[in-house]
């Protein structure tokens, strides 16, 4: 199925988040992008408009994403739309109900555009579900992104994890922001407060209201010590907030730390990867031995 004849449902509570892939979804060629901001929503959309893949959060508002999936499973018109699932937290319990359910992939928060627009594709042409390739800059080493206007501060904080990470630095929230909105965004951010232009405040709430950047981990690496200033950052989703001049050891410490998370994460996609690929080839299973006991039967009739 041709992208431009296609219509996609995007189901997200967050609603600048929506916004944003909606709109990279429609730059891509998608037919039409129809939105909704909760479960409700999703399923009146679902019912009343010819829809051909529906890509849904699993924590929306009213019905979260798998109770769109079972009601539609249950009507005959809906059962067959291919169903995306998105979710930052899912336990395997409702992976395991998602994949029975018939889901048709499973995507862990944060993703790329273009991981989602492969998986879309391997959906739309019903293709056989094969181990997923790493994104870029997650290919071999953790990717860990310095945000500073001073270069002193840029070079001390890079030399740090260079030999244990990649490192990618940026002297601006706009370039921080081209980063790890990109196809090869980083897994942890370490992002200076007082910076000309946009701040680091600023930054960290855009980053948040990007798929690609919603879950990334942010310490805030700032000279500014008062604890409105500290409470701020943590409000916008900040994991830590160290204070200069930084100690290098407790820094160390602290992205080494988070560095496991983004590793649980990843190792979680490829969880639920390992068990729909599974359930897909035992269902192909089960088919091909119904098909033989039908050929049998029918040649015992003749």
């Amino acid at each position: 199925m041709q992208p431009a004849k296609t219509t996609v449902l995007l189901a997200e509570g967050a609603g600048a988040m929506r916004q944003a892939l909606a709109s990279q979804l429609e730059s891509v060629g998608f037919g039409q992008v129809l939105q909704a901001k909760d479960g409700l929503r999703a399923l009146q959309i679902l019912r009343s408009e010819p829809v051909q893949v529906v890509v849904a959060d699993m924590d929306m508002q009213v019905h979260n994403g798998l109770e769109v999936l079972e009601a539609m499973r249950a009507e005959p018109r809906l059962a067959g739309v291919p169903f995306i699932l998105m979710s930052s937290g899912l336990d395997r319990t409702s992976a395991a109900k998602a994949i029975q359910l018939g889901i048709s992939d499973l995507l862990v928060k944060p993703f790329t555009v273009r991981r989602l627009l492969e998986r879309m594709q391997r959906v739309l042409t019903r293709e056989i579900a094969q181990p997923a390739a790493p994104d870029d800059g997650n290919a071999d080493r953790a990717t860990l992104l310095v945000v500073d206007d001073t270069p002193d501060n840029l070079q001390l904080m890079a030399g740090l994890f260079r030999e244990r990470f990649k490192v990618k630095v940026a002297q601006s929230g706009e370039k921080a922001l081209s980063i790890c909105q990109s196809d090869a965004p980083p897994d942890v951010i370490l992002l200076d407060v007082m910076m000309p232009g946009m701040d680091g405040f600023e930054v960290a709430r855009r980053l948040r209201e990007h798929h690609a950047s919603e879950c990334t981990p942010i310490i805030f690496v700032t000279a500014v010590t008062d604890e409105a200033a500290r409470h701020k950052g943590l409000s916008l989703g900040a994991i830590d907030y160290v204070f200069k001049p930084i100690d290098p050891d407790l820094l160390r410490l602290r992205v080494s730390n988070l560095m496991v998370y983004v590793e649980h994460r990843k190792q979680l996609q490829k969880d639920f990867d390992l068990l729909r690929e599974n359930a897909q080839l035992r269902s192909e299973v089960q088919q091909l031995r119904a098909d033989l006991l039908r050929i049998q039967g029918t040649t015992t009739a003749t």
